[in-house]
């Protein structure tokens, strides 16, 4: 018997098979505008995945459809939903890497929406720091951020800001940048000195080492945030996927309001790379970890959690909000989206140069970004309708499947057909 070829394994995002076809006619986002050989844009980029196991060919091509200009009608939507949940292929490998890819939805009804959204609107707004005198609020669960936007070109950056913006979602920046309109996020390392916080709608804490955020300093830090915030916007802590639950642990009683789950910071120190999403997938393993420990001190109501890394469309950000996410962060896609040319994912230089030749149409580039967050919006809307939900924060873990040990293990949704699970936690058994 002849080989078979493997085929790569995704988050439902095979479009160009699946999608041919679909919506023509209709404003289907499913491709940017053709070219005069007839090819899509996306298309064309088929040879831009290089080494990196997120972002595949046809998750860059799944980013280019999702960020073209066209209409959210709820019919056509739906047939968007369900191409790319038709493209989920069966696992070719045993042990599969623990990715996204590897949770499913188990909706209610994926033909016909449980909530009527003629009658009945699904809420995207989400709020940050609830327990706090100003929280933040957000139009969408979309923040952009998990890149160093102070080292993006220019263009690129002014890009960014625009279309949070336009958006209404939140946009985290470093202290050298400033303050910009729109809900901004400042990242504070503890190093500098504590910036003013009248203009911000949060502040959040990070460091130099994961060690730093679980010791007196941290907790030094965070008192000195706190005497400068009069207008008492939310305080937010940043929890490594190298050591996130010990940062809950050490900070939960130092009156934080909101943690970042952060999965692409797995060591000691953090990434260097302007781009970490690019090469290496997220640990995903983080946000059940920071969400448990928020459980286990009875504190998950009142402190929310933003997740970020390797966030690449609606499926992605609709499974982190149902393991217990209040936001996600788009950083890579979002920067996908803009339509610049890739080479190869994997070659960071490359991509900040072709970042760089947006400087032309600043304005076009943001208007993308724009659209891919919408985009995210409505599938994920889509996809809570689906599993009966008025609310996009009201998904919940048993609206998950895992395909995988590995990734019950990471996150503790059970086995598709059954309700057991993997999860390790203390004082339970390593299965339930």
């Amino acid at each position: 018997m002849a080989d078979q070829q493997k085929k790569a394994v995704f988050d439902g995002a095979t479009l160009s098979p699946k999608l041919k076809g679909v919506g023509q006619g209709t404003g289907l986002p499913i491709g940017k505008p053709a070219g005069p050989d007839g090819d899509t844009v996306a298309r064309r980029y088929k040879h831009a995945a290089g080494k990196s196991s997120t972002y595949t060919p046809e998750v860059v091509d799944m980013i280019y459809h999702m960020s073209r200009e066209g209409t959210f009608a709820d019919p056509v939507v739906g047939q968007f939903v369900a191409a790319k949940l038709a493209a989920e292929r069966a696992q070719p490998d045993p042990d599969p890497p623990v990715t996204w890819d590897q949770l499913v939805f188990l909706s209610a009804n994926l033909t016909r929406l449980v909530i009527d959204p003629y009658r009945e609107k699904c809420n995207a707004a989400v709020t940050i720091g609830t327990e706090s005198a100003a929280p933040m609020r957000l139009a969408s669960p979309i923040v952009y951020g998990g890149i160093p936007i102070d080292r993006l070109p220019a263009p690129c950056a002014g890009a960014v800001v625009e279309a949070a913006r336009r958006g209404g979602v939140g946009l985290v920046t470093p202290v050298s940048w400033g303050t910009c309109d729109g809900v901004q996020i400042l990242e504070w390392n503890g190093e500098d000195p504590v910036p003013p916080l009248e203009a911000v709608a949060a502040v959040q804490l990070t460091a130099s080492r994961a060690g730093d955020l679980v010791g007196a300093e941290a907790r030094r830090r965070l008192e000195a945030v706190r005497e400068r915030n009069t207008r008492q916007v939310p305080i937010g802590v940043v929890c490594p996927a190298f050591n996130g639950a010990e940062v809950v642990d050490a900070l939960i009683d130092h009156g934080i309001d909101f943690c970042v789950a952060d999965g692409q910071w797995t060591e000691d120190t953090p990434p260097s790379a302007v781009l970490p999403e690019a090469a290496v997938a997220p640990s995903i393993g983080v946000l059940a970890d920071v969400v448990e420990r928020l459980r286990h001190h009875c504190r998950e109501e009142q402190v929310q959690v933003i997740y970020r890394g390797g966030i690449r469309g609606g499926a992605d950000a609709g499974k982190a909000i149902a393991i217990g996410a209040r936001a996600v962060t788009l950083g890579f896609a979002a920067l996908v989206s803009t339509g610049v040319k890739l080479g190869r994912i994997d070659d960071e230089g490359a991509i900040i140069e072709a970042l760089a030749s947006i400087a032309g149409d600043v304005e076009a580039a943001a208007e993308s970004m724009h659209r891919f967050a919408q985009s995210v919006v409505v599938e994920v809307t889509m996809l809570a309708r689906a599993c009966g939900k008025r609310d996009v924060v009201n998904m919940e873990p048993e609206d998950l499947r895992s395909l995988s040990r590995g990734v019950s293990s990471a996150t503790g949704v059970g086995i598709v057909g059954k309700e057991t699970h993997f999860r390790h936690t203390p004082g339970a058994d390593s299965a339930r």
